[in-house]
């Protein structure tokens, strides 16, 4: 037998298990059990998903992971370049953007700079 094989026995062994605990009466340990049962058949599935998978829907996948990390990435550095701006708009517009990012990762390490805490915590005016 093929992993995929005993996987789907096992699927079904699940579903059955399921279905024959509806004749029981609800109590909280029931439930518990029987989500317990489909976090099971649903990492299963998952599983069954990925081995029946082709090689053109395996790259598909992997494309959408990469565009959404780079989507991700993308919209944290242009929060953290807008918030060093603001700070050197607002309060510091004699420093370079590069010095006040260089000042921004100390005083996320918790070490001492000479931006007071005041500007970090809300940089606009």
């Amino acid at each position: 037998m093929t992993k995929l094989d005993n996987l789907r026995k096992e699927l079904e062994s699940i579903l059955g298990e399921l279905n024959n605990l509806l004749n029981f009466r609800n109590t909280p340990q029931l439930e518990k059990f029987k989500r317990q049962l489909q976090g099971e058949a649903s990492n299963i599935k998952q599983e069954i998903k990925k081995l029946t998978e082709t090689q053109q829907e395996k790259q598909e996948r992997h494309e959408d992971l990469v565009d959404n990390a780079n989507r991700t990435r993308s919209a944290k550095n242009k929060r953290t370049w807008n918030y060093i701006k603001s700070i050197q708009k607002n309060y510091f517009p004699d420093k370079s953007l590069a010095e006040i990012r260089s000042l921004l990762k100390k005083h996320r390490q918790g070490l001492e700079t000479d931006i007071p805490d005041v500007a970090w915590r809300n940089p606009s005016p």
